[in-house]
């Protein structure tokens, strides 16, 4: 179950960015397709041919995924970066310093558009180019880009209220120290961009680690044990019982395979890691609501 948007006119990610990010994040792959979800609004992953029960469906190298290992040797904020991971914890910390790195690379992008120099862009260009950056952007929401009134309005007196109260609190705080960094940062790179564009940045980048980021469970309880990002298998829709599964392989890669026979033109899914949350928990958390035909146990 998706809310309804008042705009008729969503903006749309152009076709073509989700052509090259397939192209650029899984080469020589010409069995995925990313076209309009028939599952929920948005797009979707597809596999143009049958799949085999069992099968390795594609394989998402770790040097395309965003991980701690790449917050933690960002050039520039690597250490302040390592130092928040680490005062926040396992919980929080993936989730601030891994939006933290990607608002960095948000800023990157915006940078290289409005010079119109390419040799600003950085590795994640065509992933950073498929991502919502705001509300109706191909018809994607979350509670941190609505305003206080709207929360008051739609949640109070319900179940979800002090769940998107306390997450937007989270969000302003941390998210506000992010800022700084990214701020300081900017400006010793002589960068031109304002205080607005980067707060901008941070809650859209917040906002795409909370519903897009996956948790992996790595036996050496290190770097794959946490969230990451990753690029197009994160193009797939939830689902309870998934036709795909996903863990990581011995060098870090994702290594994604099926649950069972998928048909070709069929979507694929996969389920995302906080299967417990109840319905309300899960629209603020990934803007989507589980149905509640499913079992979400």
């Amino acid at each position: 179950m998706y809310f309804d948007f008042q705009d008729d006119d969503p903006i749309v990610i152009p076709q073509e960015n989700y052509d090259a990010l397939l192209q650029s994040t899984l080469p020589g792959c010409n069995h995925l397709s990313i076209a309009k979800s028939k599952i929920g609004h948005g797009h979707g992953l597809y596999t143009t041919m049958p799949l085999d029960a069992n099968s390795v469906a594609f394989v998402i190298p770790r040097s395309k995924c965003i991980t701690l290992d790449n917050v933690k040797s960002h050039p520039d904020l690597g250490k302040v970066l390592t130092i928040m991971l680490e005062d926040l914890g396992e919980e929080e910390g993936p989730i601030a310093s891994l939006s933290a790195f990607l608002a960095s690379e948000m800023l990157r992008e915006q940078c290289a558009e409005w010079e119109e120099d390419p040799s600003l862009s950085g590795p994640y260009a065509d992933y950073i180019h498929i991502l919502p950056t705001g509300r109706a952007v191909s018809q994607q929401d979350h509670v941190l880009w609505w305003s206080d009134e709207e929360v008051q309005r739609l949640f109070e007196g319900g179940a979800a209220y002090d769940k998107a109260m306390a997450l937007r609190d989270w969000v302003q705080t941390e998210g506000g120290i992010i800022e700084g960094m990214l701020v300081s940062d900017l400006a010793q790179k002589q960068m031109g961009l304002s205080v607005s564009q980067v707060r901008r940045a941070v809650t859209n980048a917040f906002v795409n680690v909370l519903n897009r980021s996956l948790m992996f469970h790595g036996d050496d309880g290190g770097d794959n044990h946490h969230q990451r990002l990753v690029p197009v298998l994160d193009m797939c829709a939830h689902a309870n019982h998934p036709n795909l599964t996903c863990e990581i392989d011995d060098v870090g890669n994702v290594l994604v395979k099926t649950t069972r026979d998928i048909e070709a033109n069929e979507e694929l899914t996969i389920k995302f890691y906080s299967t417990d949350f109840e319905g309300h928990e899960w629209y603020v958390m990934y803007g989507f609501i589980v149905p509640f035909a499913e079992d979400v146990s």
